[in-house]
């Protein structure tokens, strides 16, 4: 039986889950990251931006979120709970990100490649266009334009 908590968050939400292969609701992974936020004393968004400019709480914070089932092997919720709280740096390699990789570049790209070529971008984009590009900016372009094929 799952805690009373989940179950309310379930009336009104849905029973989708973290992964197909011993993943959980998301509803009770998203309880799991609030405990784990919260005995970090991390209560409000406020709170998140600042643990972003501490690395090794940073660290810490991350370690134990990693640990909610469903997680995968390469941190994508994770990476996308950080863009969300202000790590523009970040980028998440999800399935619409892949895909238009590998229509772009005719080959299948993990998340890891994927988010090294992003990240390798942002500087060259940012000096062709004369302005600052993040590795947000260009993950949200490329999904836009991934969304609209």
């Amino acid at each position: 039986m799952l805690p009373l908590e989940v179950e309310a968050l379930l009336a009104v939400t849905n029973r989708q889950r973290t992964s197909t292969r011993s993943g959980i609701t998301t509803a009770e992974a998203s309880i799991r990251y609030a405990e784990i936020l919260s005995a970090n004393s991390i209560e409000t968004l406020a709170d998140a931006s600042a643990l972003l400019t501490r690395p090794e709480d940073l660290e810490k914070v991350d370690t134990a979120l990693a640990t909610v089932a469903g997680d995968g092997a390469h941190g994508v919720r994770r990476g996308y709970l950080w863009m969300l709280v202000g790590d523009s740096d970040r980028i998440k390699p999800d399935r619409m990100i892949l895909k238009w990789f590998g229509k772009t570049l005719g080959h299948h790209v993990a998340p890891t490649e994927a988010t090294e070529i992003l990240r390798a971008a942002s500087p060259i984009c940012s000096e062709r266009l004369g302005r600052t590009v993040t590795g947000w900016d260009i993950d949200h372009a490329i999904w836009l334009h991934a969304r609209a094929t």
